[in-house]
């Protein structure tokens, strides 16, 4: 193939993979802000906030593949920068895959834990809904690790209201409350949300030395190469 249209196929490829990083920096920034907008975050240490990470590297994917677009072709003295920074992402998320697949659940389920139990101690007299209410109600369950945890916060046995399949049932017939414990129902909707998070990152990682090789040889040939003169 000539010199001119094997370049001209790898700056083709470079623009799709380019785009696909893109989407998929938006997704990751979406999935993020969703992570930080639900009860979850305020549950979780800033160690394994997922969702803060996520967003960062969503906007900076999206904003290096959109300056990756606009100096690539021409041959800019500023993708220089751009590609040395991709390098950079690269090199940071792998790191980041390593320090959050290794126990990052176990993290998860022991701050969710350990920030529930300061939340039971509450005035059940109190008005209005406290946040253990509506995290009961918006997860139908009860409890920590179950709904027995109630009986060691007073010295009476009590279960709340929020615990109540339906609204206002006598919490002392058991087969009015919710069974599942919180900490479990709530792990299922982080493990869905990492588990995505997951994939794209990886997604990313496996495409960005693609595109690194590709943007290396666009830019040592496009200066020569007469179909972008």
């Amino acid at each position: 193939m000539e010199p001119g249209r094997c370049t001209f196929g790898c700056a083709i490829l470079h623009l799709f993979i380019n785009v696909l990083l893109l989407i998929l920096g938006m997704c990751l920034l979406g999935f993020g802000l969703a992570e930080e907008t639900t009860q979850l975050s305020a549950l979780i240490s800033e160690e394994t906030r997922i969702g803060s990470v996520a967003v960062v590297i969503g906007v900076i994917l999206i904003v290096v593949t959109t300056l990756n677009c606009c100096f690539t072709i021409d041959g800019s003295s500023v993708f220089y920068y751009i590609m040395s920074f991709l390098v950079l992402l690269f090199t940071a998320m792998v790191a980041l895959l390593i320090k959050y697949g290794l126990d990052c659940g176990t993290k998860v389920r022991n701050d969710i834990r350990a920030s529930m139990r300061q939340m039971m101690h509450y005035d059940p007299d109190c008005p209005g809904k406290t946040r253990m209410d509506f995290i009961q109600q918006m997860f139908q369950c009860c409890g920590i690790d179950s709904y027995r945890d109630w009986y060691n916060v007073t010295e009476n046995p009590y279960i709340p209201e929020s615990c109540c399949i339906k609204p206002e049932c006598d919490t002392f017939n058991l087969q009015n409350i919710y069974r599942e414990d919180c900490v479990t129902n709530m792990m299922k909707s982080v493990n869905v949300l990492f588990t995505r998070i997951t994939a794209i990152g990886i997604t990313i990682i496996i495409f960005l030395p693609i595109q690194i090789t590709i943007v290396i040889f666009i830019i040592r040939c496009v200066k020569y190469d007469p179909v972008f003169q």
